[in-house]
């Protein structure tokens, strides 16, 4: 902030039009007191929507065979019932689990979680 000196002197040009260079000093950083371990909880991101997928089987097919897909086919997937599954988050292997059904409907059962992966998503939250 310019002193009440400063500002009759910018006006009435007494500066003789040189503009005043100041090297400007900032206190040196140091962390804030109390912040060394900072506890928050996840629930403030419970709302958050994440794409969670789960790649049932593979297979490869010539192109005359996807032309001919209607609706009923059936394509033959390389995996067995019982066999492991990839589970996604994001895109990203999270876990592995084996397919279930639940009334009608297909689900799946985590057998394992990526630790590292866990690690990620936890990262700095005490």
């Amino acid at each position: 902030m310019l002193t009440e000196e400063e500002i009759r002197s910018f006006l009435t040009g007494g500066n003789s039009g040189e503009a005043e260079i100041k090297k400007v000093q900032f206190p040196p950083l140091a962390p804030a007191k109390g912040m060394g371990a900072v506890k928050t909880s996840m629930s403030h991101l419970e709302d958050v929507k994440i794409e969670i997928g789960v790649e049932l089987g593979q297979a490869t097919i010539k192109v005359r065979e996807v032309l001919g897909l209607a609706v009923g086919s059936v394509i033959k997937l390389d995996k067995a019932t019982g066999d492991a599954v990839e589970v996604t988050l994001n895109r990203q292997k999270f876990a592995r689990g084996e397919v279930v059904v639940i009334n009608d409907s297909f689900g799946v059962r985590i057998t394992s979680v990526n630790r590292a992966y866990n690690q990620k998503l936890s990262e700095g939250l005490v």
